[in-house]
């Protein structure tokens, strides 16, 4: 069914805002006492974007009326403050406000009593949120602060106070952001109290963090909405005296400093704004006349890290994560954990093909604004993690799919000018197959002659497979010059994924698979052509040959796989043969109480337990590639695929629908056994970047008593274990996030599914999606593994990575002759001079401003690799864009809302770290310097000011837009 969207922009142009005159940031804080206890009062309110209402139903019933109230009440007493976190909802609610309202704002904002922290669109998740959607949501919510109030909304301390466990690469993204402090909250065994987290390996990116002392409500006695436990004449004696002594037990518990951080809200509250006001400002006025010996003062946590830090107090170091929580939600909604890494992919491409079309920002920007929106919504700690009723969960889905529309349009606006040969739009009619993961593409099944044109989103040219769904047949495919592709292949679709149900009768049988060159961030064209020939007889003699003994080939290895069950036996690598098994189980979920396998967590009813024996359903080889089909249940099969100049494994799978009606929840995983000696030690990754190695802990535990819990991470990219004194590891990479460890020696596991028969601790729903037959949703993924020496693995590894991550974009069209489709259309094109190096992967590619863009570049490797590519690089922005007249360029910090050279930190005592690690300018670029200078792990953030004519059209600022493929309600509120 076709929607149409109201598309409006999010960008305020810069420089609209006006000053205000007052004071502001941490000038504006209220004065404290060294002689006394200052209790910190934190007025906030936690407004989840989304969780068991949808994102709209949250901000219709409450968030409006929250900050609609919350104004007026700090009109009324200028000693009042309040705490603002989640720019999503405060943006929206900005747009609806008169120009008197938004006065009024402006001046509580340069006084200091309307307080911005944290700043991004949401609180984002930690445990399956990915770094890049992370920094740009972020960003989308910091820009919105500096362009409509200036430097008085610069936030300095984060509030990451309901995720479900806190990473490591989260703190050091706020630190690169140039905050001086971190607030957390849940944690497995978090030590309470106050600390420096060092927070990366090789970066200066060392963080004042504080725990809250207990959760991020009031204290019991002090919720005061809807006038519940209010302070009266009567009571505020008694009341403001146990208050007191609850904060004096809080300050001896973190090290008598006499500053307590006290917040006083709750999930949407401040609906009656008045109430929490009201008796506030009673309590401070007890605690004047009664308590001499307390300041009891409305505050900020800007104004308690600012009091903190004016002690001088030397801090211990922490460098550790504290995940494992809750653990389940790591695997929830598998399929809405990939359309967000599709989305965010799709994204990036239309990002860069906007600045590279120089497509005019007037007419573009409703769509990336919308697309932008939505997959900074999907980062919030109840969107990504799966954890929200399955109508929310829907909510989001079309959101997203809302999103993916408006990029693709973008995109297609992009080629209209790209692939023309002259200044005029070129009439395209090519089309997205949206449904490439479930093997199905009307175009490419019913079409004899198929052009294909593929963007390469990297800055480096790449060799990728592309598959496109067809029927049998022989076929001949050509690149842009009309060279023959040389490795190519064409396979029948398995039965399990002809027989998903939402391919809906979809004639493809077959997948042409061919290995295709890509320019650096550009695009070419394929051109495939069916010939007269029924069959291709190669592969069905091969077929016919599967009962012989198997070898699958690789480039550096050879698999041994069992004629019989198919299932894999051994790896051969450089003449060495080693045991390499893989296998689907699965976990009973515990329902016996006290805390069941749930929405959150994920507690084992014991081991995982086998599916018996698997069957061999077919093999076929064609044109250097192997495929393997296996069957484990009726509703788990895979595809196993090797490339002859490819050095991993594919693992093509799908599971679901996952039955219940015995009434036992089932968590379905995938596990790789080995011969490797690791000692228990494995490697799993912080939110996509950096590495962290783990132990395999027999006394962890989570979910009373349960072991495999406590051992359970999120593998956000990969997992790896080692054997050092054989010098291989094993590297599994995903294409979402996924719960996983390794449990005992030489293997890795990962959860693909689950479908489970009780709530469990966190919410009020089950995890329990139906799928569009009801009968359990079925889900497709990938898996790929790496057996290679220790020193390559890296250099294998992360270019793979970053490949999975920024895959290439595909749209297909019909052709009569190459030679006409090549008259009339550009077919290669890279906007890239010097290819970036190796090991240096382009992050942001965007429009920033109409004159500007914004540029991030990022050193994917680790000092500790052990490979040649850790070592510092440089480049020249200019000969790497060569397409783009760059006038100026200045540095900023890698939230792009302020100078980096501007960027001053707080210094703080560290007992193992000098003040110098908490200074993250270094040798920052001067301005107008295009040579980029990159170590191990750094991102360097860049605005560029461009020279150049934009594409001009039809002006609009609101776009009615015709989303062919969104599901999202007609009143639901999008961008």
């Amino acid at each position: 069914m076709n929607h149409m969207l109201l598309l409006f922009s999010l960008t305020i142009g810069v420089g609209l805002w006006e000053r205000v005159s007052g004071t502001c940031g941490y000038d504006a804080c209220p004065q404290t006492d060294p002689n006394k206890l200052n209790i910190h009062l934190i007025a906030h309110s936690h407004d989840d974007v989304g969780w068991m209402q949808t994102v709209d139903g949250y901000y219709d019933s409450s968030v409006n009326q929250i900050i609609t109230n919350v104004v007026k009440e700090l009109e009324r007493n200028v000693e009042r403050r309040f705490t603002q976190v989640e720019i999503y909802y405060f943006q929206r609610w900005w747009s609806g406000q008169t120009d008197e309202r938004r006065d009024v704002v402006r001046k509580l904002v340069a006084e200091g009593r309307l307080v911005f922290t944290n700043g991004g669109w949401t609180v984002n998740d930690e445990g399956a949120a990915h770094y890049n959607n992370i920094i740009d949501q972020l960003t989308l919510g910091l820009k919105f602060l500096n362009q409509t109030f200036g430097q008085c909304a610069h936030p300095k301390v984060s509030w990451q106070i309901d995720p479900f466990g806190a990473s490591l690469e989260m703190p050091s993204l706020y630190a690169q952001m140039g905050f001086d402090a971190h607030v957390v909250n849940r944690g497995p065994n978090v030590n309470k109290g106050e600390y420096i987290w060092d927070a990366s390996r090789d970066l200066n990116t060392r963080i004042f963090s504080t725990v809250l002392h207990d959760h991020y409500n009031a204290p019991n006695g002090y919720d005061f909405e809807n006038g519940n436990n209010a302070v009266t004449d009567a009571n505020a004696e008694q009341k403001v005296r146990d208050f007191i002594n609850n904060a004096i037990n809080w300050n001896k518990a973190y090290g008598n400093t006499n500053h307590v951080l006290v917040t006083m809200g709750m999930d949407f509250e401040y609906k009656t704004a008045n109430t929490w006001f009201e008796s506030m400002d009673r309590m401070v006025k007890k605690a004047k006349v009664r308590h001499p010996e307390v300041n009891l003062m409305y505050s900020t946590p800007n104004c308690y890290v600012k009091a903190i830090n004016g002690l001088n107090i030397t801090f211990e170091e922490r460098a550790v994560d504290y995940l494992s929580y809750w653990v389940g939600y790591y695997s929830n909604r598998p399929a809405l954990k990939y359309q967000d890494r599709i989305t965010n992919n799709i994204l990036q491409a239309s990002k860069q093909l906007s600045v590279l079309a120089r497509l005019d920002p007037l007419t573009t920007r409703a769509y990336m604004d919308e697309a932008s929106n939505e997959v900074a919504v999907m980062t919030h700690h109840d969107a990504i993690t799966g954890t929200s009723p399955q109508a929310t969960a829907n909510d989001y889905t079309s959101r997203l799919q809302s999103g993916y529309a408006a990029s693709k349009r973008v995109i297609q606006k992009a080629f209209e000018y790209l692939k023309s040969k002259d200044e005029k739009k070129a009439v395209l009619s090519e089309v997205f197959c949206d449904s490439l993961n479930i093997t199905d593409c009307s175009l490419t099944e019913t079409n004899d002659r198929i052009a294909v044109t593929v963007y390469n989103p990297i800055a480096r040219p790449m060799s990728q497979y592309i598959r496109v769904p067809v029927v049998d047949g022989k076929y001949t495919v050509v690149d842009a010059n009309g060279t023959d592709v040389k490795v190519k292949a064409l396979l029948p679709v398995s039965d399990a994924v002809r027989q998903l149900p939402e391919r809906n009768g979809s004639p493809g049988t077959h997948e042409l698979i061919f290995n295709g060159q890509l320019p650096a961030l550009g695009f070419t064209t394929f051109f495939i052509e069916k010939q007269k020939s029924d069959k291709n007889l190669l592969m069905a003699a091969l077929t016919r040959q599967r009962r012989a003994p198997i070898e699958m080939k690789g480039k550096s290895f050879t698999l041994q796989v069992d004629e019989t069950t198919g299932a894999i036996q051994s790896i051969t690598l450089n003449g060495t043969t080693h045991t390499l098994k893989q296998s689907f189980k699965w976990y009973k979920s515990w329902d016996k109480g006290p805390e069941d396998s749930g929405s959150y967590h994920f507690c084992p009813d014991g081991d995982a337990r086998d599916y018996g024996q698997q069957k061999l359903v077919s093999r076929h080889t064609d044109g250097g590639v192997h495929e393997l089909d296996q069957v484990f249940a009726d509703y788990i099969h895979q595809t196993i695929r090797t490339y002859e100049d490819q050095d991993y494994i594919e693992f093509d799978w799908t599971a679901g629908g996952i039955p219940i009606d015995d009434r036992i929840g089932k968590e379905i995983i995938t596990r790789f056994e080995s011969d490797l000696k690791t000692g228990g030690q494995f490697v799993t990754d912080s939110n996509g970047r950096q590495s962290i190695h783990r132990k395999f802990d027999p006394k962890r535990e989570s979910c009373f008593g349960k072991v495999v819990s406590g051992n359970w991470f999120p593998i956000y990219k990969q997992i790896s274990v080692q054997d050092v004194n054989q010098g291989l590891q094993m590297t599994v990479l995903n294409d979402r996030t996924q719960g996983g460890s390794s449990l005992t020696e030489g293997a890795v596991e990962l959860m693909v599914h689950r479908r489970l028969d009780r709530k469990g601790s966190g919410g009020d729903f089950m995890i329990d999606e139906p799928g569009v037959d009801g009968k359990g949703l079925e889900v497709r993924g990938k898996h790929y593994l790496l057996f290679q020496p220790i020193t390559q693995s890296p250099q294998l590894v992360r270019p793979l990575s970053e490949q999975l991550f920024m895959g290439a974009i595909e749209t297909f069209d019909k052709y009569t002759t190459r030679e006409e489709y090549s008259g009339k259309f550009v077919t290669h094109l890279s906007a890239i001079g010097d290819s970036l190096p190796e090991s240096v992967h382009l992050l942001t590619l965007e429009q920033w401003s109409d004159r500007e863009v914004l540029v991030r570049f990022e050193h994917m490797y680790e000092k500790s690799d052990n490979s040649p590519q850790p070592k510092d690089v440089s480049f020249d922005m200019q000969k790497v864009l060569k397409t783009l007249k760059i006038v100026n360029s200045v540095e900023m910090n890698l939230a792009a809302n302020e100078l980096l050279s501007e960027t001053k930190r707080m210094d703080w005592i560290s007992k193992q770290s000098s003040a110098a690690s908490f200074d993250i300018r270094g040798n920052g670029a001067v301005e107008g310097d295009l040579i980029v200078k990159l170590s191990p792990q750094q991102i360097r953030t860049y605005i560029l000011t461009i020279n150049g004519d934009y594409h001009k059209e039809a002006k609009c600022t609101n776009s009615w837009v015709n989303a062919t493929q969104s599901t999202i309600p007609t009143s639901a509120y999008v961008a």
